[in-house]
């Protein structure tokens, strides 16, 4: 396992010697991955959770959505079906390209191990998608910082699940875990999305740009407060 650390924006974390995979082989999509993440917006959404209802948190919706299409300007392709033989561990995966697959993965932290043991099928039996076999596994979450939906995956807990799992040799596949952060005390641009309803809706009905200031908390394992201007 090795860390690394871009900006404060990102964080991430390799396993099975994803580092020197990606420096040999993959150094240009990895660029390319990088400079989409860096300079995304932090996109929120208010809550609607008893007791925080219309406080702002992390909007899981809008980040896909910035992400997708970036990734599909910068060549990726996207919502690949897996292969019919495997389709029991889904319909498909969120990216591709050259042999990289990448999930992201922002809903509730048992689907990392989804994620995680799906990919490590396509390779070991080395299935392609878009013309290339399975190489490498890339994962994309949120840092603890962030307000946040129950039980959804953040970043410091990944870390701790891949570690021991590949500590104890559960899995082979080289992973990038990469987590998206801001800096703390500080006033940021973000985007903030309204839906049609305030559960589970995907359809916006308002999207546009505001300032926030990011509080941190009490400890290093508290959630900032989001605070709209």
């Amino acid at each position: 396992m090795s860390k690394g650390e871009i900006t404060i924006l990102i964080k991430y974390t390799d396993f099975n010697a994803a580092d020197t995979i990606i420096d040999s082989q993959y150094n240009q999509e990895w660029q390319s991955l990088n400079a989409i993440l860096t300079q995304m917006p932090l996109h929120i959404k208010a809550s609607d959770q008893a007791g925080i209802q219309g406080n702002p948190i992390f909007d899981p919706v809008g980040t896909n959505e910035y992400i997708k299409a970036a990734l599909i300007q910068s060549g990726w392709q996207s919502n690949i079906p897996i292969p019919i033989p495997y389709r029991f561990l889904g319909k498909e995966v969120d990216f591709c390209k050259s042999g990289i697959i990448i999930e992201i993965q922002f809903s509730n932290y048992p689907f990392l191990l989804n994620n995680t043991l799906r990919s490590e099928l396509f390779f070991k039996a080395k299935t392609e998608f878009a013309g290339h076999p399975t190489n490498i596994l890339i994962l994309v979450t949120k840092a603890l910082m962030f307000p946040a939906s129950n039980s959804t995956l953040y970043y410091e807990q990944a870390v701790n699940q891949l570690t021991a799992l590949v500590i104890n040799k559960v899995f082979d596949i080289p992973i990038r875990l990469i987590g998206l952060f801001e800096q703390k005390n500080t006033t940021v641009p973000v985007i903030w999305s309204q839906y049609l309803s305030e559960r589970y809706s995907r359809t916006v009905n308002n999207r546009i740009t505001r300032q926030c200031e990011i509080i941190a908390g009490l400890s290093s394992r508290s959630r900032c407060q989001l605070r709209l201007l």
